[in-house]
């Protein structure tokens, strides 16, 4: 089994000659500390996440210069409810609703309100007007609230970016 510790750099940001191995990851787990998977190759990884940044798609846990390849974090695409909300009065709605059933809310840079899929909700959110679609894609680190992180015993809700 293969060890990582941290996250070695992304490979959006430079170039790589290394043969890229995949470890593909749901999107609930690129929040978890500790990971033991099978990447695409069949390479056995176990990754300890010690710094509090979440996993990105294109993440490198893994390079081996001498071996020649380098495992990357791929994450898959999922059936998801995207909507605009018309206003601070609908986006307030429609996040309480969301919050309530307990499923993460994601706000991209365009402005899009993306959450996993779920027929419930999609079907509460119709009824509200707020017109959602149902897409597949890849949920990724954008601005989601993080809730119950403590620190010297207080509570504290921070923006996670």
């Amino acid at each position: 089994m293969l060890l990582a510790r941290t996250i070695l750099g992304n490979i959006a940001s430079g170039s790589f000659q290394l043969e890229v191995d995949f470890l593909q990851l749901e999107w609930f787990d690129t929040t978890k500390k500790i990971i033991r998977a099978i990447t695409v190759g069949g390479r056995e990884i176990g990754f300890k996440n010690l710094s509090s940044r979440q996993l990105s798609d294109g993440d490198v846990l893994y390079r081996d210069e001498k071996a020649g390849f380098c495992i990357v974090v791929k994450i898959l695409p999922c059936s998801c409810l995207v909507f605009r909300a018309n206003g601070p009065k609908q986006m307030a709605y429609a996040c309480f609703e969301i919050g309530n059933r307990h499923v993460p809310v994601f706000i991209n840079d365009r402005q899009e309100v993306i959450t996993a899929f779920e027929k419930p909700l999609f079907d509460l959110l119709c009824r509200r007007g707020l017109e959602p679609t149902i897409e597949t894609r890849v949920i990724e680190k954008t601005s989601t609230l993080v809730i119950h992180q403590y620190t010297s015993g207080k509570m504290k809700i921070k923006l996670g970016l």
